[in-house]
């Protein structure tokens, strides 16, 4: 079955007090337009019509859609009966007919396959049942059957009681479509041409209208100011929260959630209030995500912790690994399994091997630390005794094959088989350090005169 989508995006969007063309404001870090456009593409056999109207360079610039689809001006914005007209001669003949709006970003796939499996002489319609049906047309029926749709502003006092109303989703065939659009007027307090009114038109040309409940009213939310649009991003939360809990995700509070992307976390995973998560987010089963923890484009793999207010992103975390908390990881850095990083501690584009540790207070950046390292340096440290009667001392220390990075008062610290090594600080070296021991007395200056391989450092 071919199946042609006229999704409409010409509206200006007055109503939403911004410069931005309302389907371009954004939902998830996504455009509007760009949830429908995914989301229509996924049906077999499409075809997208889009229709534009003001801004239209901007708007087709700022979405990626199939290369096959057909963009369609409509230079005046005369209603949505007169915007379905523009794409009626691209539709293809024999092709099931779908008409969607580019600020209703949430309608599902299954709900579009239910609505466009409808039989030969029929108009599916996707209505719902509004708590509070203000704005929305009404759908009149007479002895169970749709006869018209109404509109708030000409509807009657009765009419406005009616509390099942119109989503504006369409569904025909292209050869319905063509007979019934021409057929509507601009016979009304707007003088704009309804697309609304095809309804009706149907009913008169015995076409039966096929009324189609959506699993969720959310889904049928638009967008037409900024307080629908905040609705809107608590809305694909809390789908977003729900999906994820029947597949036995735990959340301490599903309200204090972000979703800003695509999310996958498996099983018995935990997340606690305030997390954000954006971009591309695959987190494992047995993890455990603290509050105020951000993630963004990133993969965590099986039982990890990350502690509260900590940042990830573009990395790869290895399994158990324990993250925060307040640490910084990202972007470009991979972190095999059970990699430690503690407090305050930042890592970019580097590779931490397994088992190693950076407790606390630490910058690690474009190195390559831990289990089987490069050579990474040899470190001159030269040491003054208080005392100005005493002479400088040299010390020499080639990194082993375990050489981490932890840190002390902010000041960088290399560990070498236990032994710490501080720099601008007294000199403290563990009790496994037989040649100095514990030097307390003594400040130290270290300097690298051997560099990374590869040009790569590490540094504070």
């Amino acid at each position: 079955m071919k199946i042609d989508v006229i999704i409409l995006a010409a509206g200006k969007g007055t109503r939403m007090k911004s410069s931005t063309p309302k389907v371009l404001n954004k939902l998830a870090n996504k455009p509007l337009l760009q949830h429908v456009i995914d989301t229509c593409a996924l049906l077999k056999n499409a075809k997208l019509h889009i229709v534009l109207g003001n801004e239209k360079n901007l708007i087709k610039a700022s979405v990626k859609a199939p290369k096959s689809t057909n963009w369609i001006s409509q230079k005046n914005q005369l209603g949505t009966g007169h915007a379905v007209k523009q794409a009626l001669s691209s539709l293809r003949p024999g092709a099931t007919t779908l008409i969607m709006y580019g600020d209703v970003p949430l309608v599902s796939l299954s709900t579009l396959n239910k609505l466009i499996s409808i039989k030969k002489n029929q108009l599916g319609l996707l209505t719902f049942v509004a708590e509070n049906p203000k704005g929305y047309g009404r759908i009149v029926k007479e002895k169970n059957k749709v006869v018209a749709i109404v509109e708030e502003k000409d509807a009657t006092k009765k009419e406005k009681e009616i509390s099942e109303v119109n989503s504006g989703i369409i569904a025909t065939s292209a050869k319905d479509l063509k007979q019934l659009i021409p057929l509507i007027k601009n016979k009304n307090s707007s003088k704009e041409y309804y697309l609304t009114d095809i309804v009706g038109l149907a009913v008169k040309e015995k076409i039966f209208v096929k009324t189609i409940q959506p699993s969720s009213v959310s889904e049928v939310l638009g967008a037409n100011s900024p307080e629908e649009l905040y609705e809107l991003k608590k809305a694909y939360n809390k789908i977003s929260a729900n999906a994820l809990v029947s597949k036995a995700v735990k959340f301490a509070d599903i309200d204090r959630l972000d979703f800003r992307g695509e999310i996958k976390i498996g099983s018995n995973t935990f997340i606690d209030v305030n997390v954000i998560f954006e971009g591309e987010v695959n987190i494992g089963k047995n993890c455990f995500i603290g509050a105020g923890s951000i993630i963004k484009d990133s993969v965590i793999q099986d039982g990890v912790v990350v502690e509260s207010n900590s940042l990830i992103e573009n990395s790869l975390i290895g399994s158990l690994c324990k993250i925060g908390p307040f640490a910084h990881i990202g972007p470009e850095a991979k972190l095999e399994s059970k990699v430690e990083i503690g407090n305050f501690v930042e890592v970019k584009r580097s590779k931490i091997g397994k088992n190693t540790k950076a407790k606390h207070l630490a910058y690690i950046g474009d190195g390559e630390i831990g289990d089987n390292p490069p050579v990474l340096a040899r470190l001159e440290l030269l040491y003054f005794p208080l005392s100005l009667n005493d002479h400088p001392q040299r010390w020499s220390l080639h990194a082993s094959d375990t050489c981490y990075v932890t840190c002390s008062r902010a000041v960088k610290t290399f560990s070498h088989s236990a032994r710490a090594i501080y720099a601008d600080q007294p000199i403290c070296f563990g009790s496994g350090c037989s040649c100095l021991g514990q030097m307390r007395h003594f400040f130290a200056i270290a300097k690298i005169i051997e560099g990374f391989s590869n040009s790569r450092r590490c540094h504070r």
